[in-house]
């Protein structure tokens, strides 16, 4: 149970976060001594809510039951579309490919389970593709999951059975070693290449990644209220890292103030619809523009990383690219920026004996995000 104080639209307020046998609830309030008496409510109501669950046999029995239980809550707790999304597509995957685990009492998943699907997984496609022209023959089968999107599976497991049986332990060797040798970055004539050559408003969201280290499921459902020129900062009702606002630079509030004077609407980057535009189809303008650059492997969120790398080269303290990323923790901040800082390079210099060796001074962080 905790009670913190938030920014909301750019007013402050305080919020009651409050969990209990996997069941959580908050409630926003104008002052510190509402969000103590509302902690206490919301706690009686989980204790209630958990009691019933007991008594009518609510509690996910099987493991199907359990991703149901698991999407509807993601949602109750204002979960992006795209993370119930990825829940749901777990359990088509264990559908087309091991339909009895499924059908498995929670209480009797065991860690060779989890292996069997970890191994079926990684043998088998589970989706047959279907022919556009039934005169043809029908097109090469997919190949099996890579080990990254196995990895992402496997941790929405591991989420779903920690809610419910906190003493399991998830066996941690099931997980793959991903590559963490790939180019995540971008050369400067790589990046005009392929920014430029995407039409708006792709470019602009591409760009605006780069330089705000923005999610792209953040800045495609990026309303206009949320942006504040003026302040020079977005501020995001929810945030996958916690840190509820991003900070704009020069370049970044331009091409926004660009975007907002184009259209009219609540959505930053609607459609023709006047919706945000899907993620496969954001994606897919950007692989295409990638491609024609001659990268074959580089995708939307590494745009993330490439913004994170030009910080760290520039001389930005690790926490201080932290806060601006919304990173949890330096290792976390590390997968996405490569280590390749200029005082790095220097201490490789004066290993050789080729200069003189000054380490950076860190400065003390300074808030930047929340």
């Amino acid at each position: 149970m905790s009670v913190r104080q938030v920014k909301v639209h750019g007013r402050k307020v305080w919020q009651a976060r409050v969990a209990f046998q996997g069941l959580r609830s908050s409630r926003v309030c104008a002052s510190r001594d509402a969000a103590k008496l509302a902690q206490a409510e919301l706690f009686q109501e989980l204790k209630r809510r958990a009691g019933q669950a007991e008594q009518v046999g609510l509690v996910p029995a099987t493991l199907r039951q359990l991703f149901d239980a698991y999407a509807e809550d993601l949602a109750a707790r204002g979960k992006g579309e795209e993370t119930i999304a990825r829940a749901v597509q777990t359990c088509a995957v264990l559908e087309a490919l091991l339909p009895e685990l499924l059908a498995k009492p929670v209480s009797r998943i065991t860690e060779a389970d989890i292996f069997a699907f970890r191994h079926a997984r990684a043998e088998r496609p589970c989706f047959s593709p279907r022919p556009k022209d039934p005169d043809r023959a029908p097109a090469r089968p997919p190949a099996p999951a890579k080990p990254a999107t196995i990895n992402r599976d496997l941790r929405t497991l591991r989420a779903m059975l920690k809610r419910v049986r906190p003493d399991f332990r998830f066996p941690g060797g099931a997980f793959f070693a991903e590559d963490e040798t790939r180019v995540r970055w971008l050369r400067p004539e790589e990046e005009l290449l392929v920014l430029e050559t995407m039409v708006e408003p792709f470019r602009t969201i591409a760009k605006l990644a780069a330089l705000t280290l923005m999610r792209l499921s953040e800045i495609r459902l990026l309303r206009r209220e949320m942006v504040h020129l003026e302040q020079g900062v977005i501020l995001l009702p929810r945030a996958k890292g916690g840190a509820p606002s991003v900070m704009l630079s020069g370049q970044a509030q331009k091409l926004l103030r660009g975007q907002l004077e184009g259209q009219e609407g609540e959505w930053v980057f609607p459609n023709a619809d006047g919706r945000p535009f899907t993620r496969n189809l954001v994606s897919k303008k950007f692989r295409r523009a990638a491609r024609g650059a001659g990268l074959k492997d580089f995708h939307f969120h590494d745009l993330r990383h490439d913004g994170a790398t030009r910080a760290l080269n520039a001389g930005v303290t690790a926490p201080i690219l932290m806060q601006l990323g919304g990173w949890k923790t330096e290792k976390m901040m590390r997968r996405y920026a490569a280590v390749t800082d200029a005082s790095l390079r220097k201490a490789a210099e004066a290993v050789a004996g080729n200069e003189t060796w000054q380490p950076r001074a860190n400065s003390a962080p300074t808030k930047t995000r929340g």
